[in-house]
């Protein structure tokens, strides 16, 4: 008569942790979205807090602000260059930049356009002098017309990526278009 085998073999054990392992794996790729999607609507975000804190600070300090985008080299190795931009105010007849908003470099695989009375913008590195790209004035209004666009400048995706849009009319008000229609949509469900 043999003895009785109680419990598990290391081996049994071995497998059913690789399975789970393999398992939660595969889960955490398809549930773990689309980063790019989510990157963009991050800078979205971030895109109008800083435009709303700088059109109210021009008005309640009574001074002009612009914004003024370019293209650096990327902190990235594996990119090539990435979209930055900063706002600046005029004091003493020059753009001095915020210290309370530094710099801002969107992320990786993202790209923001502007587009000034229907004319694409284009950042052109051998200017000296760069012009702000949109303002905002003490009186509280803008710079102009300005649509302005973050998306995925990465073209081979599996996956699309929503361009995340604003709209800057000339009385200085600031809409983000695709946040407008998903509350819109979310009344309408209710």
């Amino acid at each position: 008569m043999s003895p009785r085998q109680q419990g598990f073999t290391l081996i049994e054990i071995i497998v059913v942790v690789f399975i789970i392992g393999l398992a939660v794996g595969v889960i955490s790729i398809a549930v773990g979205g689309n980063a790019t999607a989510d990157n963009a609507r991050k800078e979205a975000e971030e895109f109008m807090l800083q435009a709303s804190y700088v059109s109210e600070q021009a008005v309640l300090k009574g001074e002009t602000y612009g914004l003024f985008a370019e293209l650096r080299p990327a902190q990235d190795i594996d990119a090539e260059e990435q979209w930055c931009y900063t706002w600046k105010r005029v004091r003493d007849s020059q753009w001095q930049e915020l210290p309370e908003l530094p710099a801002h470099c969107i992320a990786e695989g993202l790209a923001i356009e502007f587009t000034i009375d229907e004319e694409l913008w284009e950042y052109d590195p051998e200017l000296e002098y760069q012009d702000p790209v949109m303002g905002f004035f003490p009186s509280g209004d803008s710079s102009g017309e300005v649509q302005i666009a973050i998306f995925a400048s990465q073209t081979n995706m599996d996956y699309e990526v929503e361009t995340q849009k604003f709209e800057l009319n000339l009385m200085g008000e600031l809409h983000w278009i695709n946040e407008e229609e998903r509350l819109e949509e979310e009344r309408k469900g209710l």
